[in-house]
C-alpha cells in the first residue's frame, strides 16, 4: 500500500481502536459495578451493624446509589410511609393500608394527584437490633421500617407489626439476593424446628420455626395482619431466585428470652 492511502486510512484505523477500547471499558464496566455494589452494600451493612453493637445504631447512606434490582415491585403496593421514602418501598407499610381500604372506596371519587416529595441528600438507616439464623449462617443488622433504603442494607421490620420480642407477630423483610448467602438468599433451606435469634440492646430472643409456606404476592397482605396473642415472628421474601412470582414466609414462636451482659 503507498504512502497517501496509508496516510488516508489513518483516521479510520485510529477511531476503530478508540472503538475497541470504548467496548472492552464498557465490557468491564457492566461485568465489575455489580461486585463493587455488593461489596458496597455489605460495607454498609457492617457499618450499620457495627453502629447498631456500638452507638446510635445509624449509619447515612446516597438515595441513589445501591439500588437492587426489582426492589420497587418485589412486594407489590406495600409501601413505607415516611419522610425518607419518596418511592415505592419493598415490603413497607403505609400502601397496605391504602390497598385493604381503596377497595370500599366508591370508584366515583376523582384520584388525588399525588406529587413525590424530592430526596434528602442522605438516607438515615436506623437498626434496631440484629438477626441470626445459624443454620443459614446468617448474621445481620435489623432496621426500622421496610423502606427500599433500609432493605439495600438490612433485614428491616415492618412497623405495623409488633416490635422485636414483643407479643403479636414480629414481621421482617429481606431481599432474595442472588449472590449465595447475602441477606435472605439462604431462607429457602430453613425447616420446621430451626432457630431465629433476634437481640436488641437489652435480650436475646430465640424463636423456633413452625410453619413454612409458599403463596402469592396478593396473599400476604392477609398474613402481614395476622393477630397473636403470643409473640411470634415472620419472615418474609421473594421466590424463586430471580422469578419472584411468590412470597416465601417463614413463620415461629418464641420459646426463650434471655438478658443481655
Amino acid at each position: 500500500m503507498n504512502t497517501p492511502e496509508r496516510q488516508k486510512r489513518q483516521p479510520l484505523f485510529h477511531l476503530l481502536n478508540i472503538l475497541i477500547v470504548l467496548l472492552i471499558i464498557g465490557g468491564l464496566y457492566l461485568i465489575l459495578y455489580p461486585y463493587y455494589v455488593h461489596w458496597r452494600q455489605d460495607s454498609l451493612t457492617k457499618d450499620l451493624q457495627d453502629a447498631f453493637n456500638q452507638g446510635d445504631g445509624t449509619i447515612l447512606i446516597d438515595p441513589d446509589a445501591l439500588a437492587v434490582a426489582g426492589e420497587d415491585v418485589d412486594y407489590g403496593d406495600l409501601s413505607e410511609g415516611g419522610e425518607t421514602t419518596g418511592s415505592t418501598a419493598a415490603g413497607s407499610e403505609t400502601s397496605s393500608e391504602t390497598t385493604v381500604n381503596s377497595g370500599t372506596q366508591a370508584s366515583s371519587e376523582p384520584t388525588p394527584t399525588v406529587t413525590p416529595k424530592p430526596l434528602p441528600a442522605k438516607i438515615v438507616v436506623k437498626a434496631i437490633g440484629q438477626i441470626k439464623i445459624p443454620v443459614i449462617n446468617l448474621n445481620m443488622p435489623i432496621a426500622e421500617g421496610a423502606t427500599i433504603y433500609n432493605l439495600r442494607v438490612a433485614i428491616s421490620r415492618y412497623s405495623n407489626g409488633a416490635g422485636i420480642g414483643q407479643p403479636g407477630q414480629c414481621v421482617l423483610f429481606g431481599h432474595r439476593m442472588y449472590t449465595y448467602g447475602r441477606h435472605f438468599n439462604r431462607l429457602d433451606e430453613v425447616k420446621a424446628g430451626d432457630q431465629i435469634i433476634l437481640e436488641d440492646k437489652a435480650n436475646r430472643y430465640t424463636y423456633e420455626v413452625d410453619l413454612i409456606e409458599t403463596i402469592l404476592p396478593e396473599e400476604l397482605i392477609s398474613h402481614l395482619n395476622d393477630q397473636f396473642e403470643e409473640s411470634r415472628i415472620l419472615l418474609v421474601t421473594c421466590t424463586p431466585i430471580r422469578v419472584a412470582s411468590h412470597r416465601l414466609l417463614v413463620k415461629g414462636k418464641l420459646v426463650s428470652t434471655e438478658p443481655l451482659g
